[in-house]
């Protein structure tokens, strides 16, 4: 299991694009409390592997029933019942097995993003404003009339197959659209760091120049930390900081019409560039 493989939102997003049904599922969880918020009912967990579901991390849960929370503290070790159903997940039971120091290197707060409610295809993109490489303001529904690809990385990010994979795929992608008459001056791509600490204008314009993003096409932008924290999370992304400064996030890619609307979401890596363009020729295409 990789630290970045941060799968939750990701997995409530798959279930709710298969299925529309609603299907509810239960899945038994132990773990150590390492935040608590009740204002927002919702509670940090690091918890062991769910079998059949996903493997052990760190994650916040909703609850539904604010009465569960009362009485959780940091430190709690926990057993509890986590809900899965299309687009949402919460804790409907908790209980106290015992209690334990926390991890030096824990992080205890929850991020802004958690609890927010998942884009889906046919839904439009929120109108967020973001500042790009040139320290110019820009409104993610400022693209429409092109179709638009929207991904979320940070420069820093040292895994290959993460964002610099996602860098790369977004240069073919950029160069297939630019050899397409159908597509030529009617795409533009978007990639939206979660790192505005260290992703400010100039680090932002330099990253585009070495991946060889034509600025015509490909854009770079950030918001405060909050902010793009929540908008990446409506897009099934969710960030954490780690307290070495690292960045725990999975990777989702967003495909979206001439009118604003997402026609597609992929989970992960497991997309490529030819793909892309062929949602982005049907997008234009069917304007």
């Amino acid at each position: 299991m990789h630290r970045c493989a941060w799968r939750l939102l990701a997995a409530i997003a798959f279930a709710a694009s298969c299925s529309r049904a609603p299907e509810v599922k239960a899945y038994q969880l132990q773990g150590q409390v390492l935040a608590v918020r009740p204002d927002t009912s919702e509670i940090l967990v690091k918890h062991e592997d769910i079998p059949q579901f996903m493997p052990a991390m760190t994650m916040p849960y909703k609850v539904k029933d604010a009465r569960l929370l009362e009485g959780r503290a940091p430190g709690d070790l926990i057993t509890a019942t986590l809900m899965v159903a299309p687009g949402e997940a919460w804790l409907s039971a908790i209980t106290r097995t015992g209690s334990a120091p926390l991890p030096e290197d824990a992080p205890t707060r929850i991020p802004a993003a958690a609890g927010v409610v998942l884009l889906e295809p046919g839904d439009a993109v929120p109108e967020t404003t973001l500042t790009d490489q040139d320290g110019t303001s820009i409104s993610l529904g400022g693209a429409r009339g092109s179709a638009l690809v929207i991904s979320f990385i940070y420069t820093r990010c040292p895994l290959p197959q993460f964002c610099p994979l996602v860098d790369r795929r977004f240069a073919e992608i950029q160069k297939l659209a630019a050899a397409d008459p159908a597509l030529r001056g009617k795409v533009r791509l978007l990639s939206i760091s979660f790192d505005p600490a260290t992703d400010r204008a100039a680090v932002l314009r330099a990253h585009a120049a070495r991946v060889g993003a034509d600025p015509a096409v490909w854009r770079f932008a950030t918001a405060e930390e909050e902010t793009v924290d929540r908008l990446a999370a409506t897009f099934g992304v969710n960030v954490i900081r780690e307290a070495d400064g690292t960045i725990t996030h999975n990777l989702r890619t967003a495909v979206v019409d001439p009118r604003g609307r997402i026609v597609a979401l992929h989970d992960g890596n497991d997309w490529t560039a030819p793909t892309i363009v062929d949602e982005l020729k049907a997008s234009v295409l069917a304007r």
